[in-house]
């Protein structure tokens, strides 16, 4: 028997008000937010393989030495999660154009916000896994998923008119009640990153530039607030994961406990190493901001008369050092989590130097990286020390490492700038691991997927 779900609402029907085109649109948003996305397990993919955090306490520890293999479960629990946000694009991208009553320009701002998300979906799972299979209609029977990959570049034409598509129509800025929706700079940060990573420098330059010249973001005062509960959204956030709902009410994660020290209901599953503690510069503010060290502050608050919390204690760590960016003021399980900025203003200024760099305009290249340099102390460059493109992208590679850290990006980076090999090959990176294998349930249920050479 065939019969849908009595819980579950059918698409054929569903689109039939602005209310519901606005739901549409949030279920996107909403899977940005699950535990095997943003709220913990897709950080599994990202952070453990830089040799910048070590994996305990949790499953996944083959990311901690590429040890992993194509039937790892975690690999389909990413893959799977991103395919389904781009499953919820495709569906509105079809569905709400053929609406009638409703509001042109919410209309076209709802379809902007759904053609923004698939490209922010493709971009991670081109970042990944390199050449996947493209959607850009919602399936209509199963069998439809069961296609051969498409490239890489392929894909990325459709990310770039994509995100072309959505900064014509989205607005700079929303009302509080929508704070955390896609707008033209985030489809401007998005899409210079886009071109950034495809080696365009020239229109990286561009539409990044776009963002800096728009004058409506810059850089928090304080370091600490760049990922805090107590400042969320703020003036350097481009497009920051909401951990409440876009719309109305709260949804709950467990993001933090993850990451806590193994005391008070912590779990401590990734813990920083030796190695992104040495990468930052003496005296740089960023490192304590970052990072727990014996002796920091930790939650005098929550201490209980059997157990301090005073200060933080590195024999709470097996590498002798916790997680703190993101994660003070310290909480526990039955709180919300924090917001997470998946792109954020000095992101945007140090891929802007990073592409003027490569454009040879040294002096605006550097002025971008002693901004951020700037708002934390730090000397900044001259064109003594940087006066070349070979030393500037050192600068800068240095610079988005400790600016960065534990942000998703630095295995990125690696991988693009290709100084994996040499960074990670001592913790096992080969050339195979450029990319992840695709999943073995994908490759034994598809027979029209090839697993990438290696695997």
């Amino acid at each position: 028997m065939d019969k849908t779900p009595p819980d579950a609402i059918p698409v054929d029907g569903f689109f039939n008000s602005a209310e519901r085109a606005e739901q549409g649109v949030n279920a996107i948003y909403a899977t940005l937010q699950t535990t095997e996305l943003y709220s913990n397990t897709m950080s599994k993919l990202y952070t453990p393989p830089t040799g910048e955090v070590v994996l305990t306490n949790t499953g996944g520890y083959g990311f901690n030495d590429f040890t992993y293999s194509a039937a790892d479960g975690i690999l389909m629990d990413v893959y799977g999660k991103l395919y389904e946000g781009v499953f919820r694009a495709n569906t509105v991208i079809k569905e709400v154009p053929l609406m009638e009553d409703i509001d042109a320009s919410l209309q076209s701002r709802l379809v902007g916000e759904a053609k923004f998300l698939r490209a922010f979906y493709y971009w991670h799972l081109t970042t990944l896994w390199g050449d996947v299979p493209l959607f850009t209609e919602p399936f209509e029977v199963p069998s439809d998923a069961l296609v051969a990959k498409s490239t890489r570049a392929a894909i990325y034409e459709v990310m770039i008119q994509d995100l072309i598509d959505a900064e014509a129509v989205l607005p700079e800025v929303y009302g509080a009640s929508d704070l955390g929706r896609a707008t033209k700079g985030a489809a401007q940060a998005l899409l210079g990153k886009v071109y950034l990573y495809d080696e365009n420098y020239e229109q990286a330059e561009v539409w990044l530039g776009e963002v800096i010249d728009s004058e409506l973001y810059d850089l928090v005062e304080n370091f600490g607030d760049v990922i805090n509960i107590n400042s969320e959204n703020n003036v350097e956030s481009v497009f920051e994961i909401q951990f409440a709902e876009v719309g109305e009410g709260d949804v709950g994660t467990l993001r933090v406990s993850y990451n806590n020290p193994q005391v008070n209901g912590g779990f401590g599953n990734n813990l920083p190493t030796q190695t992104i503690v040495d990468a930052f510069e003496d005296g740089d503010p960023r490192l304590n901001e970052s990072i727990f060290i014996d002796g920091d502050v930790f939650a005098p608050e929550l201490s209980t008369e059997s157990l301090n919390l005073d200060t933080y204690q590195s024999v709470w760590s097996a590498t002798g050092y916790n997680l703190k960016k993101g994660l003070f003021p310290v909480m526990y399980v039955n709180n919300r989590g924090t917001n997470f900025p998946a792109i954020r203003y000095a992101d945007v200024l140090l891929m802007y130097a990073e592409a003027a760099n490569e454009l040879d305009m040294r002096d605006v290249a550097r002025d971008a990286v002693n901004e951020v340099r700037d708002r934390v102390g730090m000397t900044l460059l001259d064109a003594g020390t940087t006066g070349t493109k070979e030393a500037l992208f050192d600068a800068i590679v240095h610079e988005r490492q400790v600016e960065l850290a534990f942000e998703y990006h630095r295995f990125n980076d690696l991988r693009r700038w290709g100084l994996a090999q040499t960074v990670l090959g001592p913790n096992g990176y080969a050339e195979r691991n450029r990319y992840y294998p695709l999943p073995q349930e994908e490759i034994d249920t598809n027979e029209n997927l090839v697993q990438r050479q290696g695997w």
